[in-house]
């Protein structure tokens, strides 16, 4: 008897994300510039346990069924034309509001994120995302999808154990449809 093995594909809308934090971080008694940006994030999902390793061309993605469904995040890494995916997932946590509009979308975003070892955020805010067409090579035309994402956020976090305060942008740009 042989077995049928399912190798299920899934249209998703990739895009890249960007973070960029700043604030202070510090205690009752003292307080210093501190920030955390989407390297800082890539870095930091390095230390620990993790054995994973990210080169300095590496980029933040993340990967949303074109049907619905909850996002993924995955780290790429590119040599030539062929793209390196590792996912990134376990480390983040997303959620948002009902969102008002129909092209122009406005809700309110949040997002965690992790590492375990002492570097982690926990931020929200009001976010813009925009909706159109996204195309991809050889995938074709989406009509009504993510084509980017702008939120300004703020909230809580430590940086190599160092508890913060942060404000800023996270963005999510570049969607293109992609057949994984």
């Amino acid at each position: 008897m042989g077995i049928a093995q399912s190798n299920a594909q899934t249209t998703s809308i990739v895009s890249q994300v960007n973070i960029a934090l700043s604030g202070f971080g510090g205690d009752s008694s003292n307080a210093s510039p501190a920030k955390l940006s989407t390297k800082d994030v890539l870095n930091a999902i390095s230390v620990g346990d993790t054995n994973l390793s990210f080169g300095k061309a590496a980029r933040l993605m993340v990967v949303v069924p074109a049907d619905g469904g909850n996002p993924t995040f995955i780290v790429r890494e590119t040599s030539g034309h062929a793209n390196n995916d590792t996912d990134v997932s376990s480390f983040f946590s997303t959620d948002s509001s009902s969102a008002v509009g129909d092209k122009t979308r406005y809700q309110i975003l949040s997002i965690s994120f992790d590492n375990g070892a002492g570097t982690d955020f926990n931020v929200n805010g009001f976010t813009t995302e925009h909706r159109g067409k996204v195309t991809g090579h050889g995938t074709g035309t989406l009509p009504d999808e993510t084509t980017s994402l702008n939120g300004s956020v703020l909230g809580t976090g430590d940086i190599d154990g160092t508890f913060a305060i942060l404000k800023g942008t996270i963005t999510a740009s570049g969607a293109k449809v992609e057949v994984q």
